[in-house]
């Protein structure tokens, strides 16, 4: 290559390569042109422009450079020695297709220039020049539009890896949604599962296999705070067995160890023991090599500890903020459960003491009935008028008080599931007859006409004589006593597809709608306070639903007030399926 072939800058000197483009962030343009003189002129124009500026004598030459230099505009002879201008723009835009061309040509191949533009030259001039001091300007022009078209890419590709952002956070995001919608869905079915027994020691089992399920662990245990001691101890595990310490020593307290001071912090814990080591922790067998423990947190409180043991790639933070979800919810569970226990026992000794004081008044009480009759009995004692009548009040008040305590201690035998009874085959009418005749006196006395329709053909009935015949006294009295004198009630009863119906239907004040759901609760009287017109403990209906309930039917009302009431219930119909009587307890 000779000393021709390539021309820097003036004040350079010759030489037979390009300089290097400046670091500075200028524009490079490159002048093709084998003609000298053309060459020095071009230079003479351009070179106090605000750009860089080389040139190249040959087509060959630039495109040797090209690729080094990377131009962002071309400034060409057409008419070159070897290839043609042409050629340098074609090649040139093969690799940058957005560098700028501008074709010098003259006046006879103004044509050969026009077909360039059609090519895709930028712009051409025309040799020899007719106004040489407008070529800076075509040029600044090309090269802006060389500019915008990079800013313009520019701007394009920071809004294409925008978008890859956005679409990227999108999809994270509707992964997210997707896993708490999981989470959330998991956390209700899981709930309503355990919720499904308010039993303390089954809820506590479900509440240990569900961590370890929602863990993806093989085993879990629940750990629980003594309300009184505020020691912790093992409740449930799921996955592997329970070890019993030394009497009377807790697993844990509050700040001791790895699950104290998760009950202390009240912050859950992940941890990982070293390849071949292992952790162990009181009151479940066996050791382990990863936990994740959360607190069970009430209120403000600790009540309990959840840990999930021995996942084979280790427990995630994933795994972290799913179990507490589930810990908070499982604590409110627990706490449920405990006072529901709380409830039993508060409720059993109720019960107890109930029965005992009932059974207890129920013997001197006989003693004093006893006694009344004895006194009223002419053949032993002649009392006189007044005398009679007081003895005749003392004892029907002790006949009520009897009855009274009967409720009672029925009640608190149906509470505790020890009502006996002896269910058998039967025929439902001597019941409803033996039942008319126990209050034969009541009805006698407020003129009530008593209506039984009871049909020939009645299946017989799967029922304890006693028990139902207790029913019917309990819903027959409440119909006499709320009854005006001289009014009709009838008793009657409907075969049914596995069932017989029998109902209670008075024609007194009725009940109005808002007071229908305090019937058939304990202690429950419409007529409640000073304004009450009959007697009565508020247990019979209660009995009564328990008594059908335990014989497996149902008992309801249907009543509008000011047009009487109808009080039913069912009864299962003997059937071949029915074997020998069966006694309950």
């Amino acid at each position: 290559m000779s000393d021709r072939d390539l021309k820097a800058d003036p004040g350079k000197g010759n030489e037979d390569y390009l300089q290097p483009a400046p670091l500075a962030p200028m524009a490079r343009v490159l002048v093709v042109e084998d003609d000298e003189t053309v060459a020095d002129v071009l230079r003479e124009v351009l070179c106090d422009q605000p750009f860089q500026l080389e040139f190249a004598v040959s087509a060959e030459t630039a495109l040797a450079r090209i690729p080094e230099l990377r131009p962002d505009l071309i400034l060409t002879d057409i008419s070159l020695p070897g290839k043609s201008g042409l050629e340098v723009m074609r090649e040139a835009r093969a690799q940058d297709p957005e560098v700028a061309v501008i074709l010098m040509t003259g006046y006879a191949s103004v044509q050969t220039a026009i077909d360039a533009l059609r090519q895709g030259a930028d712009d051409y001039v025309t040799k020899p020049f007719d106004d040489i001091a407008e070529l800076p300007a075509m040029v600044e022009k090309r090269l802006r539009g060389r500019r915008l078209k990079a800013e313009n890419r520019a701007l394009l590709e920071q809004l294409r890896r925008q978008n890859e952002v956005l679409s990227r956070h999108e999809h994270e995001l509707r992964e997210r949604v997707k896993i708490a919608t999981w989470q959330m869905s998991e956390l209700y079915r899981v709930s309503m599962e355990i919720g499904a027994d308010l039993e303390l020691e089954p809820r506590l089992a479900r509440i240990a296999a569900t961590t370890a399920q929602l863990a993806n662990a093989p085993s879990a245990a629940v750990y629980l705070q003594d309300e009184e001691t505020a020691e912790f101890r093992i409740a449930a595990v799921y996955g592997r067995d329970i070890v019993r310490g030394n009497d009377g020593e807790p697993e844990f307290l509050a700040g001791a160890g790895l699950l104290g001071m998760v009950a202390f912090n009240q912050t859950p814990l992940r941890h990982a023991e070293p390849q071949g080591a292992s952790v162990s922790v009181a009151g479940v067998a066996g050791a382990m090599q990863t936990l994740l423990a959360v607190p069970m947190v009430h209120g403000n409180a600790v009540i309990g500890v959840l840990v999930a043991f021995d996942k084979p790639e280790a427990f995630t933070q994933d795994d972290q903020e799913f179990l507490s979800l589930f810990a908070s919810q499982a604590a409110v569970q627990v706490r449920n459960s405990q006072l529901f226990e709380h409830t039993k026992v508060l409720d059993r000794l109720k019960s107890d003491f109930v029965a005992v004081v009932s059974h207890e008044i129920r013997t001197p009480l006989t003693s004093v009935k006893g006694a009344l009759e004895l006194l009223g009995d002419d053949r032993y004692f002649h009392n006189n008028d007044q005398q009679t009548k007081l003895l005749v009040i003392a004892h029907a008040n002790a006949e009520r008080l009897l009855l009274l305590i009967n409720d009672i201690l029925d009640f608190s035998k149906l509470e505790s599931a020890s009502l006996p009874m002896t269910i058998e085959r039967q025929r439902l009418e001597p019941v409803v007859q033996q039942a008319a005749h126990n209050l034969r006196m009541l009805i006698e006395e407020r003129r009530i006409q008593l209506d039984l329709d009871m049909p020939h053909d009645l299946s017989d009935a799967m029922l304890d004589p006693h028990r139902i015949t207790q029913v019917v006294t309990n819903l027959l009295s409440n119909a006499v006593k709320f009854s005006p004198p001289g009014e009709r009630i009838r008793i009657s009863a409907q075969q049914r597809p596995g069932e017989i119906r029998i109902e209670v239907r008075d024609h007194g004040e009725g009940i109005a709608a808002a007071d229908l759901h305090k019937l058939f609760r304990k202690f429950q009287q419409i007529d409640s306070g000073s304004t009450r017109k009959v007697g009565g403990t508020g247990l019979g209906l209660v009995i009564s639903k328990g008594i059908v309930e335990q014989h497996g039917g149902h008992i309801g009302v249907e009543s509008e007030a000011g047009r009487g009431s109808t009080f039913w219930f069912t009864l299962p119909v003997a059937d071949a399926t029915h074997g020998e009587p069966a006694a309950q307890h």
